[in-house]
């Protein structure tokens, strides 16, 4: 009986063991993402502070162009603006020229070296047919050929699509200049430079907001997730042990009750 008794416990014990077998990693994960959500909040208050007072700043150095110059840096506006829209898809021209010239060039290699397989083959063109390590290198050759032509073709369509678009900015640009004029874009030009210059920061610590928010919710969400996994190992850890009793008791009775059976009467003494 003590030896059921020592293997149950043992059973009891193995079941514990695997259900809590990764309690360890859990909670350093919790205590990992406990600190980085502190860290992540803290970074996230003194940036949003300090976006607080370039905003400010942004307004106060607006307010003192519009009382230098007018109502002469609204009509003026659309010109810098659509100049902004001319450089940016500036970049994107020369960003996506060296892609397809990249494209390009991988593409003429791989087919210089099918050009090169077929030519080798060639040389056993009377072999009845090729063997399995010539059909592989032929058949990788001409795939790779087909893959680098199709990523050279949609490069070469950014490159259209690209260009189109910084000569649809550049139109909008010369329109804008000749509805306001060269003078009062050199007049105000200086100002709009330092506002988009300040635009810029705002947009860079809003985006550094916005990675610091969104890596505090991950380091959040592992946080929950290990707490809530924690709590369904408690709670299956206390469902094995109360199982655990509940066995150990019927046993019990059992075994008590198997003591408690009288036992068969015995035979009559011989005369």
């Amino acid at each position: 009986e003590a030896r059921g008794r020592g293997d149950e416990c043992q059973d009891l014990e193995a079941v514990e063991q695997e259900l809590t077998r990764q309690v360890p990693s859990l909670l350093e994960a919790m205590n990992r993402t406990s600190g980085e959500v502190n860290g992540f909040e803290r970074q996230l208050s003194e940036a949003q502070e300090q976006y607080k007072g370039l905003l400010e700043h942004f307004s106060w150095l607006h307010e003192e162009c519009r009382a230098q110059h007018g109502g002469a840096l609204e009509r003026v506006r659309p010109y810098f603006e659509a100049a902004q829209v001319l450089n940016a898809a500036s970049r994107r021209v020369q960003g996506v020229i060296r892609e397809f010239s990249a494209a390009a060039s991988v593409y003429a290699q791989a087919k210089s070296e099918l050009k090169a397989i077929e030519e080798d083959l060639a040389y056993g063109a009377h072999k009845v047919s090729l063997d399995r390590d010539q059909q592989d290198g032929l058949s990788r050759a001409t795939v790779r050929v087909l893959k680098c032509r199709q990523e050279r073709d949609r490069r070469e369509q950014d490159y259209v699509r690209a260009l189109r678009e910084y000569q649809e900015a550049q139109e909008a640009v010369e329109a804008g200049r000749a509805q306001v004029g060269d003078a009062l874009i050199k007049r105000t030009q200086p100002s709009f430079r330092m506002l988009q210059k300040h635009q810029a920061t705002l947009a860079s610590e809003q985006t550094r907001i916005s990675a610091l928010q969104e890596r505090a919710r991950h380091a959040k969400t592992v946080y929950q997730n290990s707490m809530r996994e924690l709590d369904r190992i408690n709670v299956a850890v206390h469902a094995a042990r109360k199982a655990h009793a509940e066995q150990a008791k019927e046993a019990a009775l059992a075994a008590a009750e198997l003591d408690e059976t009288p036992g068969a009467p015995e035979a009559p003494a011989a005369a």
